[in-house]
């Protein structure tokens, strides 16, 4: 799908209660998997939702890894240490990690983005 008639869909779709007629058509289905297999239409979504969010995803090294550091926030923007849904952080001392979910704060500090690969500062 191209982007542009990702984005046409994604006006009518996104956000939205959809009836379960809509959910199962051929065109939502096409949408949905646009999301998950066109790295341009990911990357546009994901950036739509980041900015609407008022979130500084530029300050990331991809958008991957700026999405699941969001995902890992609650609604005052701290880290949601107990959520076995979270797989990476970053503190304010600026360290990255995947946290361990065993019922404590540990987590394993990672130097590289998992995504891109690119070498993590601080």
């Amino acid at each position: 799908m191209d982007l542009n008639k990702f984005k046409e869909l994604h006006a009518r779709f996104f956000g939205k209660e959809l009836p379960e007629e809509v959910l199962q058509s051929d065109e939502y289905e096409a949408y949905s998997d646009a999301i998950h297999e066109n790295e341009d239409c990911y990357n546009w979504a994901t950036a739509e939702k980041l900015q609407a969010e008022g979130f500084d995803y530029k300050s990331y090294c991809c958008l991957m890894m700026a999405d699941n550091v969001y995902s890992s926030l609650d609604e005052e923007g701290e880290i949601r240490g107990d959520d076995p849904s979270v797989i990476i952080n970053k503190w304010d001392e600026g360290f990255y990690g995947i946290p361990i979910h065993d019922g404590g704060t540990s987590m394993v500090v990672i130097n590289y983005c998992p995504w891109c690969g690119t070498r993590l500062s601080k």
